[in-house]
């Protein structure tokens, strides 16, 4: 049977506001290709550390690293497949953040704001994907790769407080967890934090902003991308282009799976 062979990249470019600061990035993310019994599942998380915090970066990490972790182990450890994943799995996997960041606060004599985190997550089996959001940032897919076809798996919340969002810190991230489970084979993926947003989506219609991310994304659906691709998108990332839209901290995940099948 052929299965789908997914190629990805992926970087962080730290914010001129960092810099400024003398403070460092933080964002993390994480991005691994796990074999299930249903196949190889590609688990993408982006994670953005709050820059009003003193340890964002580490809750940042450590959401990235745990939900990876998290992931893996359901799918192999209940023998279970994509489609399994849903909102409950979410909140029982934000239960166990929240208390692993209360063992590391006390430790540190800080509380469990100090770490506190957004996240975008996408978990992708052969003809499903699951998606899981907390907060800013976004997550974007296409099941063909053509022109217009690129959609949010979970809509852009707008907030009435500039700057203002959700954490998985939050007493209330429970109830604030978005899920969406879409029952499809998908070819592209895209996930980014808050500080791409200013370039990949297109804020008059609350879409991607597919001028700017269909050319991200074109080396890896022609098979051709170099070995340095992920070098190039850090730079671009932290380029004076880039810098003029957003002084955040800038992530990034691209993945697609479009020609490559092997036997």
């Amino acid at each position: 049977m052929s299965k789908s062979i997914w190629r990805t990249a992926h970087a962080s470019a730290i914010g001129t506001a960092h810099v400024n600061q003398n403070t460092e990035c933080q964002d993390r993310f994480a991005c691994q290709t796990v074999e299930t019994k249903s196949g190889a599942v590609l688990i993408a998380v982006v994670a953005d550390g709050a820059g009003s915090t003193t340890d964002g970066q580490i809750g940042a990490e450590i959401a990235c690293k745990f939900f990876i972790e998290g992931v893996s182990d359901f799918l192999d450890s209940q023998d279970a497949s994509v489609n399994s994943l849903n909102l409950e799995f979410g909140r029982f996997w934000i239960g166990y953040f929240q208390k692993k960041i209360e063992e590391i606060a006390a430790k540190d004599e800080k509380t469990l704001r100090d770490y506190a985190s957004t996240l975008v997550a996408a978990v992708i089996g052969e003809n499903a994907a699951a998606f899981f959001q907390i907060g800013d940032g976004g997550a974007v897919f296409s099941a063909s790769g053509e022109l217009q076809s690129y959609q949010f798996a979970i809509e852009p919340e707008e907030s009435e407080y500039i700057n203002v969002t959700d954490f998985l810190t939050d007493e209330t991230a429970f109830e604030r967890l978005r899920f969406v489970l879409i029952e499809e084979k998908i070819e592209d993926v895209i996930l980014f934090s808050d500080g791409v947003a200013s370039v990949a989506v297109d804020f008059q219609t609350n879409q991607p902003h597919e001028p700017f991310l269909m050319p991200m994304i074109a080396p890896l659906r022609s098979g051709n991308a170099s070995n340095d691709l992920n070098e190039k998108l850090e730079k671009f990332l932290g380029s004076p282009k880039i810098n003029e839209k957003t002084d955040d901290d800038k992530t990034i995940i691209l993945a697609s799976r479009h020609g490559g099948i092997k036997n």
